[in-house]
């Protein structure tokens, strides 16, 4: 009988910072090729705006042509307020920490001393044109109360859900943006790695911990389009509203997960468009999608009116939350188990390089059942990298742990 020696982990948690802009490229029934401005003027922090172009149900690649995307790449865009402030698009997306998962051009506006007494709106410019947001004031975020998830009945789904309040005497109308981050394993942990010489002079050495790739994070915004409002409540306020479910299968839960909430409160405008468009993203061409028009938003073209352009650029402040759901005290994850794979029990130079041109790694020591050493394990190097998956070793800088 074999008799592994396990190191186990230790969990952690982890904070990272969000924006306040996610990868948005709606379908439209009919025609397409629409420009979408995608992003909020954030007053107090760097907002980020992209341009895109939405897409149909009968575009092909070859509609989406390199001329047209170039024009976006080359259009020059700002942020004014109502006393002639200028707030011009400066820095990169590395320098903000944000990030650019999407195609599309993408701009930055330094808002962080912002007077939130004043109106603002979104300026660009380019060959067709001169487009501007609605002027708007600033909106309050209002307050989140707490964070909590809920597991359905039958173990299948966890909600993610907030609990938010604003002080207003009017109902209020919130969307929300998740920005989340979670760790995850590779299939096992390896304490062993071979040293290659060229020839079978190679040995098997300890691994140091700072070459494992046993643990990886992973990081990015929620795809959905979230909103509420009070007004058909009693009190302006919101418990335990579910913004979002996971399945116990998925393996962002599989460890730790940490959802950052970021929580604005729009006008009751922006709450019908985006609503409008979270339908229409749930029935594209069917029989009740909504016209093209129907989905206009707050973005004009002041040289050609009559032109449809998507999005809707808020003005506003933003509320944070965030919290740890640690997989060792929900015990709501439901791992898919699959074959383990054939392994090698090796003990000589000559097995350790034959096993390492097959594309196998040493993991852990063999012992027989009176104790001795056998040899060491070898296990097919995919089952040892999480990179593999997408993600990182590289700790996020605040991960306690």
């Amino acid at each position: 009988m074999k008799k592994r020696h396990i190191l186990f982990l230790c969990l952690a948690v982890a904070a990272m910072v969000g924006s306040c802009v996610y990868d948005f490229n709606p379908q439209i029934a009919g025609e397409g090729g629409f420009l979408i401005v995608d992003g909020n003027i954030v007053i107090g922090e760097v907002s980020q705006v992209r341009l895109s172009y939405s897409w149909s149900l009968a575009d092909t690649l070859a509609t989406k042509d390199e001329a047209r995307m170039a024009i976006l790449y080359r259009s020059k865009m700002h942020v004014e307020d109502d006393k002639g402030g200028r707030y011009e698009n400066k820095g990169t997306a590395a320098e903000y920490g944000f990030t650019t998962s999407a195609g599309g051009a993408y701009a930055y506006f330094d808002m962080r001393e912002a007077d939130p007494s004043l109106q603002y709106r979104l300026v660009v410019e380019n060959s067709l044109g001169t487009y501007v947001s609605a002027w708007a004031p600033v909106l309050s975020p209002g307050q989140i109360d707490s964070l909590s998830f809920v597991i359905s009945q039958d173990q299948s789904l966890m909600g993610i859900c907030v609990s938010t309040h604003s002080d207003g005497s009017e109902p209020s109308y919130y969307r929300w943006q998740v920005y989340e981050t979670w760790e995850y394993h590779a299939e096992t942990p390896a304490y062993y790695k071979y040293l290659y010489t060229g020839d079978e002079d190679g040995e098997v050495v300890p691994l140091p911990d700072s070459e494992s790739t046993y643990r990886c994070w992973l990081s990015g915004y929620r795809p959905e389009i979230m909103t509420a409002s009070t007004e058909d409540l009693s009190e302006d306020r919101l418990v335990n509203h579910q913004l979002y479910a996971i399945n116990n299968r998925d393996e962002r839960v599989s460890v730790i997960y940490k959802p950052e909430v970021l929580q604005m409160r729009i006008p009751e405008e922006a709450y019908r468009y985006w609503v409008q468009m979270d339908r229409n993203e749930q029935d594209v061409g069917g029989l009740f999608s909504p016209e093209p028009s129907e989905l206009r938003g707050n973005v004009t073209n002041l040289d050609h009116p009559e032109e449809l352009v998507l999005g809707y650029v808020g003005v506003m402040g933003v509320a944070r939350a965030e919290m740890y759901v640690v997989d060792v005290w929900t015990r709501f994850f439901r791992r898919t188990y699959k074959p383990t794979p054939a392994l090698d029990t090796l003990r000589t130079p000559a097995e350790y390089l034959e096993a390492y041109n097959n594309g196998r790694r040493p993991v852990m020591d063999v012992f027989n059942d009176v104790g001795f050493w056998i040899g060491y394990e070898w296990w097919p190097s995919n089952c040892l990298d999480c990179r593999l998956k997408g993600g990182t070793t590289r700790r996020p800088p605040e991960w306690p742990n």
